[in-house]
């Protein structure tokens, strides 16, 4: 069964108005378009609930209500319980704050592994913690392939590693990092494993338990929902995390047991709580996920992760001939230097594309010249300085970036393809 794309983007305003529908989207790695589910989610709030939650009156129990169904729709979408997820301002400052969460975990000489794979919201906050004597231990690419290669991550793990941090897939290499693969390898060890999925969680269903993860984080605006971030924390590590919040907010939300109130987790790390209106209108997303999923499939009766799971197999079908149209081209063309592999698979690699050009054309002028023609992209070090220069390139001009969503039509594409070809 193919994705039904005239439907898909009905579903997303716009396509359908104003000065967007003019263009062709290409940005999504750097923030996706919102369904109207979501929009409708959002307005309703504004309209109706923009009151103080948690308190005992109809409109706010109607706007904690939202929160609460948005936070647990939420956690159903990766397969976690709605204890173990919260709801931050972005993935940037999740990690900022479970990094200052965890520090009274770690002891003198603990050793914590990065990449230099990553974007730097995923190191710099691990890397600050050499200043209370944390020893930080750098995975790094092979930088003629660009890869994270497993073998050379296990001469790193020692009895010392409290915590590996790693991309389930880059936002600039692309490739899908083996991460079941390496938590079995890092639990061997008895340290904790954190993944960073915003590039991934895009085009993918994703089964926190089933990939035995310790902490899962995404953002939601790049997978079509508001600006906000969700961090996974496996229960059995909320003990390990220092309050952040007022002191005596644990104590006062003890008592509540409705599923997607504030419990310690969520009080814990994300001091002043969640933003009402965008948490509130994050179960259109999953609504948009049902609406998809009953259209393709009007006879056969899923919900929750399974329901979740069917969908994001008809987006990676369509994503992955996405990626052969321009792959395709790519290799016809010996100008360009695609960084990562030459695979549409996209359960190898995330239908992300970095590139630079061999003509002396620099990445920024190409996507002008992209923009000229109505194309959005995007060029610079999409804050993985590290992994560019690492692969010889100047983090300060960067590369030229597109990136494809199941949105995307291969009529687009193949136009992209043809101005590429004529800049080029």
């Amino acid at each position: 069964m193919l994705l039904d794309l005239e439907y898909v983007r009905k579903q997303f305003p716009a396509f359908n108005e104003g000065e967007t529908a003019s263009w062709i989207f290409m940005e999504n790695a750097g923030g996706s378009y919102v369904p109207q589910l979501v929009i409708n989610k959002l307005t309703n709030f504004m309209t109706h609930s923009k009151v103080q939650p948690y308190g005992l009156y109809q409109t706010s129990i109607d706007a904690t209500q939202a929160i609460e169904n948005s936070t647990c729709q939420m956690a159903e979408m990766i397969n976690a319980d709605y204890s173990e997820v919260v709801i931050g301002h972005c993935t940037t400052m999740n990690l900022v704050m479970l990094s200052l969460a965890l520090k009274s975990w770690f002891t003198s000489g603990d050793e914590i592994i990065v990449t230099n794979q990553d974007h730097e919201s995923n190191i710099s906050p691990w890397r600050r913690l050499t200043d209370s004597g944390q020893k930080i231990i750098e995975w790094q690419i092979n930088p003629d392939t660009a890869e994270l290669e497993i073998e050379t991550l296990k001469p790193l793990l020692s009895k010392k590693t409290k915590l590996v941090c790693i991309n389930h897939s880059s936002n600039i290499v692309a490739s899908v990092n083996d991460i079941k693969k390496i938590a079995g390898m890092v639990h061997d060890v008895g340290a904790l494993l954190l993944v960073d999925g915003v590039s991934y969680a895009p085009h993918h269903s994703i089964n926190v338990k089933e990939l035995n993860v310790d902490f899962y984080v995404l953002s939601l605006y790049k997978t079509f929902g508001p600006h906000l971030g969700l961090m996974y924390v496996d229960q059995k590590h909320h003990n390990k995390l220092s309050n952040l919040s007022l002191e005596f907010m644990p104590k006062q939300y003890e008592k509540i047991t409705t599923p997607g109130s504030p419990n310690y987790l969520r009080i814990a790390v994300n001091p002043g709580g969640v933003n009402h209106e965008e948490a509130a209108c994050l179960s259109g997303l999953t609504d948009y996920y049902r609406l998809i999923y009953e259209h393709h499939f009007p006879t056969v009766i899923k919900s929750g992760f399974a329901m979740i799971e069917d969908v994001f197999g008809l987006i990676k079908q369509h994503e992955s001939n996405l990626s052969k149209i321009f792959l395709d081209f790519i290799k016809q063309n010996k100008s360009i230097r695609l960084i990562g592999k030459y695979e549409c698979d996209t359960s190898v690699r995330s239908p992300t594309f970095s590139f630079s050009l061999g003509n002396g054309l620099t990445s920024k002028t190409l996507i002008e010249e992209l923009a000229k023609k109505k194309i959005a992209a995007q060029s610079g070090s999409f804050y993985a300085w590290r992994c560019l220069t690492a692969l010889g390139f100047n983090p300060y001009t960067g590369v030229a970036r597109i990136s494809f969503a199941h949105y995307n039509t291969n009529e687009e594409v193949n136009f992209l393809c043809q101005c590429l070809d004529n800049i080029i």
